[in-house]
This record gives C-alpha cells, structure tokens and sequence, in this order.
C-alpha cells in the first residue's frame, strides 16, 4: 500500500506547483503518476485507500520517498484530522509566502477562473479562502496538535526567488534525499503565471469543469484540457503591471492588520524569520542585550 512519507501542504499559490515540478524532474520520488493533487484527504476520502494508493502506481527501487504536493489540505481541519489517524509518521511542509503577496495571487487565480474583476475586498468577500489561507499561525497550530511539532516543517517561498538552487537545497535536506539541482529550464522556470481570461464563461465553464472531472477521477481529460493551446485560447495576456501593485496597496489598506496579528507569531513559536513581511514600524529590532549576546557567540 503506497503512503506518503511527505505531504507538502501548501497554502495555495505559494510555489507547490514549481516544489511539483521540480520532484518530478528527479527518478528518485515517488509521486501521483497522473495528477499533482489527489484531493484525498479534503475531498474523496470516500474513494478509500486502494484508491489513493493506485494512483501513485508501482513502486521501483530507485524510490527512496513518496511524497503528495497538496495545498489544499493546509486549513482543512478534516485533512488534518484524517492525515494524523491515517499516517503516523507522515511529515508535513507548509510553504509560506508573504500573506500579502500570496492573496493577491489568489486574486488573480480567482480572476483567471471567471470571477470579475471588481477589486480585492469584493473578492476577498465573496472568497473567504482568500484571507483563511494566509493566517498560518492559526492553521499551522492545528497540525502541531494534532500531529506534534516535529512532524511540521515551514519553509520560505520567497527563498525560492532569491535563490532558487538553494532553495532546491532546503526541500532535499527536509525529504532526506539527495541534492540535485535541476536543468534551468524546471530551476527558473515561473508557474501558474496570472492572465486574464479572454473569456469570462469559458474561463469558469473551464474551472469548474476540471473539477468535477478531478473529483469524477478523469484526470486524463483535465490534462488534456491543460494542453497550452487551450489554455493559450481561454486566457488572454497578462494584466497590465502596475495592476498587481493596485491590488497589493488595497491588500495593505484593509487586511495587513488582520495578517501581521497572525503571522507575528510564527517568529517565536516556530523560527520562522516574518521581518520582509512586516510594515517598517512593526519590525522588531535586536536588544541591546541580544546584541551583546550575539557577540560574545559570534566566531572570530
């Protein structure tokens, strides 16, 4: 019976199609053969575990780790619940991204499945998961309860823009697996890019297709509606770019607050170094006493 040894949990849009990418480029993890996301553990657990085993196909000795890329497990308490009684040992990643930044992203997946285009509050409204998704604080104390401490691992999306290779060194220390940095094809390539749908109907007609299909275990006709040229025909070009930047001040304005009340905790309970997250009056700057400390242990 095939189970994951790793789960990367996401939140959605904070680079778990790219983490995807990139493990498939390797022979020695074990993945879902014919779709990133499984859905199992939020969606059709109904499906059983033969099920979900069978899509991981036949294990091969180069296997060393089996792993399942999920960001849509992340703030579902029925996937934190059914993960800690189902794998014992499993160990779960959450790949953090500015909260900000990742809900305009969000903004963005939501525009590009057919959504209108009536600024971030409207949406953030009418998608709550928007704004849910980046409180990961609340979420990440969920899975520390119900899994324990150790078994919860954080990395920094934005490690992988400053500098991808050691970013690919990070996700193989976490898996215990070899380092192999990739060809600069899959080491620089940008996922999931925002785009705007030519066609609002057939954009959402699109989205709410895939997933019915996914859910319907179709998932060789979800991958042949990915083809890059009906994708090519569904969404248009890029907004233009200062859009992005508009959407990120209205961002600021209404939910920083609600964000940084979150996400200040992760520095103390989990290591988890938010300072590029934070407005310029909210960094917390080393004590004097932290200073001097930091001297005498620093090597001559």
């Amino acid at each position: 019976m095939n189970k994951p040894d790793y789960i990367f949990i996401g939140p959605l849009k904070s680079g778990t199609t790219w983490i995807d990418n990139y493990l498939r480029s390797r022979n020695d993890v074990m993945l879902p053969t014919v779709t990133k996301e499984t859905f199992f553990f939020d969606k059709v657990y109904h499906n059983g575990w033969e099920w979900y085993s069978d899509l991981y196909g036949e294990r091969k000795p180069e296997h060393k780790v089996c792993v399942e890329v999920a960001p849509s497990y992340m703030y579902k308490p029925e996937a934190v619940e059914r993960i800690a009684k189902d794998l014992p040992d499993v160990k779960v990643i959450a790949t953090l991204r500015n909260p900000i930044d990742r809900a305009v992203a969000h903004y963005f997946h939501h525009l590009k499945g057919g959504e209108p285009d009536r600024g971030f509050r409207w949406m953030a409204e009418n998608h709550p998961s928007m704004l849910k998704s980046g409180l990961y604080h609340h979420t990440l104390t969920a899975w520390v309860d119900a899994l324990g401490r150790d078994r919860v691992e954080l990395i920094d999306y934005d490690d992988l823009n400053r500098n991808a290779a050691d970013y690919v060194r990070q996700i193989c220390e976490l898996l215990n697996i070899d380092l192999q940095i990739p060809e600069d094809s899959v080491l620089n390539a940008r996922i999931n890019e925002r785009g705007h749908p030519r066609y609002r109907f057939l954009a959402k007609a699109v989205r709410h297709g895939s997933a019915k299909l996914r859910l319907a275990n179709a998932h060789w006709l979800v991958n042949t509606m990915r083809n890059p040229a009906v994708l090519r025909f569904v969404y248009g070009p890029r907004p233009a770019a200062d859009k992005g930047s508009k959407l990120r001040e209205e961002a600021m304005d209404y939910y920083y607050d609600q964000f940084f009340a979150d996400f200040s905790k992760l520095d103390e309970e989990f290591g988890f170094d938010t300072s590029a997250w934070r407005k310029p009056e909210d960094v917390v700057l080393p004590s004097a006493d932290d200073a001097t400390q930091g001297a005498k242990t620093a090597p001559v």
